[in-house]
Parts: structure tokens; C-alpha cells; sequence
């Protein structure tokens, strides 16, 4: 296995393991923010739903461009940061991204109206004690055939 593979296998079973995500956004006038929400995954993309009255999506509106944590806020279990660009997807991709979301998480739903949004992430950063990658291995996107 390349150390590429490894990578990449190590961020696949952290975000298949893990439904919660941190963004950090800026831009906006609630600038920086940081906001959890739960997400789904395509292979290394990320997709959520963000509130359209909401301070990220505002602030992803202003500056594509942040940053996210997927942890189980335990430092002795695997966790994963990346930077990312967001793409706000048109409403009409809302039932393929909740489709997705409830797929993982059959108990999700939202409460007010919301936006579909694709996390293309540029780098990933990944932090394991077991495996000793401290500090965090990384993995650049653009480098690998995903």
C-alpha cells in the first residue's frame, strides 16, 4: 500500500465513522465563525445542509474558502482537518443531498429551510496516536487519482 492509499483509507473510515463536522468561515459579519452540523460523504467530497438564514452560509456566500475538524473530540481517536472551497449547489440538489445525509443518519432532519452545499476539500490533514502520525499526515487532493 502507498503511503497515498494509506492516507486516503485512514480519511474514508474517519468519515464513515463520524456523522458530525466543525467549519471555520469567514467573511461575513459574523466573521470568523465556527458552526457544526452533520454531513454525508462521496468518496473524499463532503455534503451538507446549511441554513439559508444562517451565519455560514453567509459567510460562505463572501469567501468560499474554510477550514474543518472531524473529531470524536477524543485526541487518542483518529481525527481528520482540511481546508476546503465550497460550492452552494442549486435548491433543486437538495433531495440527492438529503437522500445522502438520511442514508447515513436515518434519524436526520432539518427544521428550517436550507441550503445543499459540496465540500471540494484541497488538502486533508490526519491526526492518529495509534499510527503515530503526529504531526498530522497530509494528503493534497489534486496529488491522488481518487
Amino acid at each position: 500500500m502507498t503511503p497515498e492509499t494509506e492516507i486516503k483509507s485512514a480519511i474514508l473510515n474517519i468519515l464513515s465513522e463520524n456523522n458530525a463536522i466543525s467549519l471555520a468561515t469567514t467573511g461575513g459579519e459574523y466573521s470568523p465563525w465556527i458552526l457544526g452540523a452533520y454531513f454525508a460523504s462521496d468518496d473524499l467530497t463532503i455534503y451538507l445542509l446549511l441554513e439559508k438564514s444562517g451565519k455560514t452560509l453567509a459567510n460562505l456566500k463572501q469567501n468560499p474558502k474554510g477550514a474543518l475538524m472531524i473529531s470524536q473530540n477524543d485526541a487518542m481517536k483518529d481525527f481528520l482537518q482540511a481546508q476546503f472551497e465550497a460550492a452552494l449547489l442549486p435548491d433543486s440538489d437538495e433531495d440527492r443531498v438529503r437522500k445522502m445525509l438520511v442514508a447515513k443518519m436515518p434519524w436526520y432532519q432539518t427544521y428550517t429551510p436550507c441550503a445543499p452545499v459540496r465540500l471540494d476539500v484541497s488538502k486533508w490533514f490526519v491526526s492518529s496516536l495509534a499510527r503515530q502520525w503526529f504531526p498530522a499526515k497530509v494528503l493534497e487532493t489534486s496529488l491522488i487519482n481518487a
